[in-house]
């Protein structure tokens, strides 16, 4: 319970102080190159976030154990048995809305050099987007959850799914800032992303997908006892949908069995997602992290 409230409180000041701090890279920016306020503002956010995961870390590295993220031998075949099933059941999706005729397989006409480049940039991208989020959500805030509860697993997984899938559209709604930003401006940021959640009509068939897809990487850590089957699941769909552009291309409109071209908003990805969420549910039985 107080590291949950410490985690509150530091993401407060957090917040507060990205709030203080956007003006002043703003002004300072604006002598070399245009950017977004907004912009600024995360990623100030993003920034401090990661320098407060890292004295956390320091601070408590009992944390990686707890949460199942200390490294193991067996680590590297977990992660690479979640990212081999993510990069085929998503390339399962995309080989179905070819034949279905929903899109063409059209490779781009890139050099070896080429497609080094962007296969790499976009491994190291899923890596670290699949690293952040399984830390963050299946290990900080699951497990913070199932000590808070004393071990009610359903309802942990509920809390934990929905906020994984919430805090990924309380960006939509946008404000105006005026051309001279100031500390308003960024206390008026803070509260901005919640507006988002009124919108929900347009955004429930990706939500609804990526409901899914939490239950899959809840079900990946808490079955293994270890985050690296779900980062490697997170970092496996990630790098798919990365490079997914660069080998077929989308003509059909969007539906509501086939969704659009994210793949996750329709009814033929709901039921992939949901059969990699039993899969991962029953192929074993819960395992509690490791204890080093």
């Amino acid at each position: 319970m107080k590291g949950f409230l410490k985690f509150i409180l530091v993401f407060a000041a957090i917040l507060l102080l990205s709030a203080f701090l956007a003006p002043l890279f703003y002004d300072f920016f604006q002598m070399f190159h245009t950017y977004k306020f907004e912009r600024i503002f995360q990623r100030i956010v993003m920034i401090l976030s990661l320098v407060a995961v890292v004295l956390f870390v320091r601070v408590k590295k009992e944390a990686l154990i707890s949460y199942g993220a200390l490294w193991k031998p067996e680590s590297l075949g977990l992660f690479g048995k979640g990212f081999v099933t993510g990069l085929v059941v998503l390339g399962l999706v995309g080989v179905l809305r070819v034949f279905s005729g929903q899109a063409t397989f059209a490779p781009d006409s890139f050099s070896w050099g080429g497609w080094s480049i962007k296969i790499s940039l976009a491994f190291g991208t899923a890596l670290l987007i699949g690293f952040m989020e399984e830390f963050f959500f299946r290990g900080f805030i699951f497990r913070s959850l199932l000590n808070l509860t004393k071990n009610r697993v359903f309802l942990c997984v509920l809390v934990a799914t929905l906020f994984y899938t919430i805090i990924h559209f309380i960006g939509m709604k946008k404000i105006f800032v005026e051309a001279d930003p100031n500390f308003i401006d960024g206390l008026r940021l803070i509260g901005a992303p919640f507006l988002s959640l009124a919108q929900w009509p347009k955004f429930w068939p990706q939500a609804a997908g990526l409901f899914l897809f939490g239950l899959a990487l809840i079900g990946a850590a808490y079955r293994s006892g270890s985050l690296y089957p779900a980062i490697g699941l997170h970092a496996g769909c990630v790098f798919y949908v990365k490079l997914d552009d660069s080998f077929v291309q989308f003509h059909a409109a969007p539906s509501f069995l086939w969704g659009s071209k994210i793949l996750y908003d329709g009814f033929v990805g709901w039921c992939f997602l949901a059969a990699m969420a039993i899969l991962f549910w029953t192929i074993k039985k819960p395992v509690a992290a490791s204890k080093g």
